[in-house]
């Protein structure tokens, strides 16, 4: 059905047109609980709820500052749902009520996120890396993924004639602009020859289980997807606020640091320790299958719909 941006100016008559129609739907089928799975549907879930006065919840997957809490109506949510704990605690600082809230990891495809996958080989192949060890960026090219400072990240050990790793950024273009200034910083700092642009790649799975270390410098689903693959993830941040399921020198290895040469260090002892890399990828496996498997992610939301109706 359609649903015109809520906060769209064009739109501001249209919407709720649109709203309206959903609501109707909802009463037809004696809808008792209303989700949006996205912030940027808050208003029609908001529409919904109000007119059939039914609960809803309100899934938070990014940061959002104090601005964004307010323009999505957060606080009118009978419930939300949070994917990170660090996006947890920003809502929870902003006065969101503790009991109003479930942090509810996104879950991982187990089947088709696995070790070994057919594909692997093939995309070795493919870019002729078969003995190589492949360090990995995925993710578009924005500057949310941090791409410019993977590079600074990886230019000390690309650019040694020794080295025994090729890097991949895999992902397509976001903003221009930044896309540019990526591939300038490429040249700047001598990789051109030896950083690998994929663009859009349409079989993921296969591509991680090919990647011997995944880079993140942003967190997000991909480290779930790459521990679901037994691959070992490589997770930086300035913050300190790694996920919860990486886990350092248990299911990952986790830096923090605002400054390349402690990630530098950290990546060029993953690449030459491969013991060290299949210890952690087989923890990071066995940690989504207990933790991150879709049943697990389907009971805990079950459980806040019960909490709501009161069943």
């Amino acid at each position: 059905m359609s649903m015109r941006a809520w906060r769209s100016v064009p739109a501001a008559l249209l919407r709720y047109v649109d709203a309206l129609r959903i609501a109707r739907l909802a009463n037809r089928r004696r809808v008792d609980l209303v989700h949006a799975s996205d912030v940027w549907k808050s208003g029609y879930m908001h529409f919904v709820a109000r007119r059939l006065a039914i609960p809803s919840v309100l899934h938070v997957r990014g940061p959002m500052s104090g601005r964004d809490i307010l323009k999505h109506g957060v606080v009118r949510s009978s419930a939300v749902i949070t994917i990170a704990r660090r996006y947890h605690q920003d809502l929870l600082a902003a006065g969101i009520s503790p009991d109003r809230m479930e942090l509810i990891d996104d879950a991982v495809d187990l089947d088709r996120f696995r070790p070994a996958l057919a594909g692997r080989d093939a995309v070795r192949k493919r870019f002729g890396v078969q003995d190589r060890v492949l360090v990995g960026l995925v993710g578009r090219v924005d500057p949310f993924k941090l791409v410019l400072e993977f590079l600074e990240l990886i230019a000390p050990l690309a650019r040694n004639a020794d080295s025994r790793a090729t890097y991949f950024v895999i992902g397509q273009p976001g903003r221009e602009p930044y896309y540019q200034t990526v591939l300038e910083a490429t040249r700047r700092l001598g990789l051109a020859e030896r950083v690998v642009f994929t663009g859009r790649w349409d079989d993921i799975p296969a591509m991680m289980a090919a990647l011997d270390i995944v880079v993140t410098m942003s967190g997000g689903s991909v480290m779930f997807e790459a521990m679901a693959c037994a691959r070992p993830v490589l997770s930086v941040r300035a913050d300190d606020r790694h996920s919860a399921h990486t886990r350092h020198d248990e299911t990952a290895w986790c830096v923090t640091t605002d400054r390349p040469e402690p990630a530098t260090g950290a990546l060029a002892r993953l690449i030459d320790e491969p013991a060290l890399r299949e210890r952690l990828g087989r923890a990071g496996r066995a940690w989504a299958e207990q933790h991150l498997s879709p049943a697990a992610m389907v009971a805990r939301t079950q459980s806040l719909y019960d909490k709501l109706l009161g069943c």
